[in-house]
Protein backbone atom coordinates (compact mmCIF):
# COMPACT_ATOMS: atom_id res chain seq x y z
CA UNK A 1 0.00 0.00 0.00
CA UNK A 2 2.88 2.62 1.07
CA UNK A 3 4.86 1.19 -1.97
CA UNK A 4 3.54 3.61 -4.39
CA UNK A 5 4.85 6.38 -2.37
CA UNK A 6 8.64 4.87 -1.86
CA UNK A 7 9.82 6.88 -5.27
CA UNK A 8 8.64 10.15 -3.72
CA UNK A 9 10.22 9.70 -0.55
CA UNK A 10 13.46 8.88 -2.29
CA UNK A 11 13.11 11.91 -4.97
CA UNK A 12 12.28 14.37 -1.28
CA UNK A 13 15.23 12.56 0.41
CA UNK A 14 17.64 13.16 -2.53
CA UNK A 15 16.42 16.97 -3.03
CA UNK A 16 17.33 17.71 0.96
CA UNK A 17 19.95 15.98 0.35
CA UNK A 18 21.44 17.60 -2.57
CA UNK A 19 20.40 20.91 -1.03
CA UNK A 20 22.63 20.90 1.87
CA UNK A 21 25.39 19.53 -0.19
CA UNK A 22 25.80 22.18 -2.31
CA UNK A 23 25.07 24.90 0.68
CA UNK A 24 28.03 23.06 1.91
CA UNK A 25 30.19 23.35 -0.65
CA UNK A 26 29.49 26.69 -1.51
CA UNK A 27 30.31 27.69 2.19
CA UNK A 28 33.19 25.72 2.73
CA UNK A 29 35.17 26.70 -0.86
CA UNK A 30 33.25 29.94 -1.49
CA UNK A 31 35.30 32.97 -1.51
CA UNK A 32 35.56 34.74 2.22
CA UNK A 33 36.57 38.55 1.77
CA UNK A 34 34.16 40.19 4.40
CA UNK A 35 35.16 44.00 4.26
CA UNK A 36 33.30 46.75 5.77
CA UNK A 37 32.15 48.18 2.48
CA UNK A 38 30.17 44.87 1.70
CA UNK A 39 28.94 44.58 5.16
CA UNK A 40 27.10 48.19 4.36
CA UNK A 41 22.88 47.78 3.39
CA UNK A 42 22.82 48.59 -0.23
CA UNK A 43 20.02 50.81 -1.15
CA UNK A 44 20.29 52.86 -4.11
CA UNK A 45 23.58 53.82 -2.88
CA UNK A 46 22.09 56.04 0.17
CA UNK A 47 22.63 56.02 3.34
CA UNK A 48 19.30 53.89 4.89
CA UNK A 49 17.69 56.40 7.87
CA UNK A 50 14.68 55.20 9.66
CA UNK A 51 13.40 51.49 10.36
CA UNK A 52 13.62 48.81 7.32
CA UNK A 53 9.61 48.21 8.25
CA UNK A 54 6.39 50.66 8.09
CA UNK A 55 3.32 49.39 9.78
CA UNK A 56 1.26 48.91 6.96
CA UNK A 57 -3.09 49.12 7.56
CA UNK A 58 -5.01 45.48 7.88
CA UNK A 59 -7.12 46.50 4.67
CA UNK A 60 -3.77 46.06 2.29
CA UNK A 61 -3.61 42.05 4.02
CA UNK A 62 -7.46 41.90 3.82
CA UNK A 63 -7.12 42.78 -0.27
CA UNK A 64 -4.40 40.57 -0.90
CA UNK A 65 -6.30 37.60 0.63
CA UNK A 66 -9.53 38.39 -1.22
CA UNK A 67 -7.22 38.49 -3.98
CA UNK A 68 -5.60 35.38 -3.73
CA UNK A 69 -9.15 33.44 -2.93
CA UNK A 70 -11.13 34.63 -6.03
CA UNK A 71 -8.16 34.06 -7.81
CA UNK A 72 -7.94 30.72 -6.92
CA UNK A 73 -11.37 30.15 -7.19
CA UNK A 74 -11.87 31.56 -11.03
CA UNK A 75 -9.05 28.54 -11.20
CA UNK A 76 -11.15 26.23 -10.42
CA UNK A 77 -13.92 27.34 -11.65
CA UNK A 78 -12.37 27.63 -15.42
CA UNK A 79 -11.36 24.09 -15.15
CA UNK A 80 -14.46 22.72 -14.01
CA UNK A 81 -15.84 24.75 -16.74
CA UNK A 82 -13.18 22.88 -19.34
CA UNK A 83 -14.07 19.44 -18.27
CA UNK A 84 -17.82 19.70 -18.87
CA UNK A 85 -18.82 17.61 -22.24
Amino acid sequence: MLTGYIPIAILIGFAVVLGFLVIGIGMLFGPRRPTYRKSQPYESGMEPYGPGTRRVSIRYYLVAVLFILFDIELIFFSAMGNSLP
